[in-house]
């Protein structure tokens, strides 16, 4: 079947995305994350065969789906889906740690780790939902036993919010790949929510399907000790300690403000603690669309529909 335009774009754009992050992708991650139109493998495996623009733009080689004259991508998948393994095994203990935490809802792995795409440098970034009014306490405790452990410089605790504030913003294409590419750790049934509140989702990637819990990181489910120690602590300690933990962890987040390069990406509330200091959002999105134009260049007729 001749794809249109937009499918055409929408394989390319999907294609170049992933390549920002050196990433190239198999035909199943390609249906997965295709920005904006629905469509099976089937179908998107035989627009990459036939068009003329993703011929000229799109090459293919070992399954593997990247932009034409990358195909430096391939090994460099391969070294860091090696490499990023490793380091889930490394630190499987803090996954679990944190995900047997009292108030901790769900755990997700994100950034390059979620990708399976990590140099040996990356943090252990992750995306953590608590009970409501849990978020600073939970953050705090869980730096300072960090901290104590060895673990502070490279556990990532960027993003906390609670099961009150689970709507990400700003909706858009950044926010959404971030999301479709969780790797959910514990807490299957709060991710599932979490994703159908973010209902924007489905018009930047409609074909996203929800992840199951990673077997080979996951952690145990909650158990009953863990439900009695959240209702002894619920019972005054709690709340106050996260009134204090705001408070303190506030107060030193305030003071390192002058340093942070993307003040817009941070959110300090009860709720949400959002800790983006250093944001790619604008780099990428850039990068993005300046990589699409001059691919789409390719096909100068395709401009004007675009």
């Amino acid at each position: 079947m001749q794809a249109s335009v937009a499918q055409e774009l929408a394989v390319l754009r999907s294609i170049t995305y992933a390549s920002l992050f050196d990433y190239p992708l198999t035909l199943p991650q390609l249906r997965e994350s295709l920005i904006g139109e629905a469509a099976d493998e089937l179908m998107i495996a035989d627009w990459l065969a036939t068009s003329p623009l993703l011929q000229a733009t799109i090459e293919q080689q070992d399954g593997l789906n990247f932009p034409r004259g990358r195909r430096d991508l391939l090994a460099t998948r391969r070294r860091r889906e090696a490499l990023s393994r490793d380091l889930l095994d490394r630190d499987g203990r803090i996954l679990r740690f944190l995900s047997r935490l009292p108030f901790v809802r769900m755990v997700a792995l994100s950034g390059s780790l979620a990708h399976l795409n990590a140099e040996g440098g990356s943090d252990l970034d992750l995306f953590v939902i608590t009970s409501p009014g849990r978020v600073w306490c939970v953050t705090l405790f869980v730096l300072i036993v960090a901290r104590l452990r060895g673990w502070r410089r490279r556990l990532c605790l960027n993003y906390v919010v609670s099961e009150r504030s689970l709507a990400i913003e700003p909706a858009d294409l950044f926010s959404a790949n971030q999301i479709i590419h969780l790797r959910p750790v514990s807490g299957e049934a709060v991710y599932r929510r979490f994703l159908s509140t973010n209902t924007f989702l489905s018009g930047y990637y409609p074909n996203f399907s929800p992840r199951r819990v990673d077997a080979a990181v996951s952690a145990s489910r909650p158990s009953a000790v863990k439900r009695l120690l959240e209702m002894a602590l619920s019972i005054g300690i709690a709340p106050l300690a996260d009134r204090v933990s705001q408070l303190l962890y506030g107060w030193h987040l305030h003071r390192r403000s002058t340093t942070w390069k993307s003040r817009d990406q941070v959110r300090l509330e009860r709720e949400c603690l959002k800790l983006h200091t250093s944001s790619h959002r604008a780099d990428t999105m850039a990068r993005y669309e300046a990589a699409v134009d001059r691919a789409v260049a390719f096909a100068p007729q395709l401009t004007s529909a675009r």
